[in-house]
């Protein structure tokens, strides 16, 4: 195996583990945690914010992390849509349902799958194969930093 290969299939067993970071990144940029400013008059405060949506936006699209995480969930969601059903039903198993007994090993997902371990790993092949061609895809399309 190539150092490429290992290193898409951590991408892809990653998946859950993307969706649930981006959420917390978004949801801190959109609600951080915020100290009392000490103002216990009941008066308006000073130093209003008055374009706070329009800032949270901002922060949002430019955070790099956020960024990365969505991209790697789209072109997995992407991988997993152009896929056949044998290999879809090969990723869910292999790489998402990462739970239980059956998590990333090649013997008991493929006795899930009712198949060999040779025909899973060229399952798995196929699977990084798309994999791989839909994140080159999101490089060439993604604009280059300045």
């Amino acid at each position: 195996m190539t150092d490429k290969f290992k290193e898409l299939e951590v991408k892809l067993s990653k998946y859950k583990w993307y969706l649930k970071e981006a959420k917390l990144i978004e949801l801190s940029i959109r609600h951080p945690y915020q100290l009392n400013d000490g103002n216990v008059g009941g008066g308006k405060s000073s130093g209003g914010d008055t374009d706070g949506a329009l800032r949270t936006l901002i922060k949002i699209d430019e955070n790099d992390d956020l960024n990365e995480y969505v991209m790697i969930g789209q072109t997995i969601e992407r991988t997993f849509a152009v896929l056949p059903e044998h290999l879809q039903e090969a990723m869910m198993e292999f790489y998402i349902n990462r739970k239980g007994h059956y998590r990333g090993h090649p013997k008991r997902c493929a006795a899930k799958l009712n198949v060999d371990v040779k025909t899973l790993y060229r399952w798995r092949c196929e699977i990084i194969v798309e994999f791989d061609r839909q994140s080159s895809k999101d490089a060439r399309v993604r604009p280059s930093s300045p």
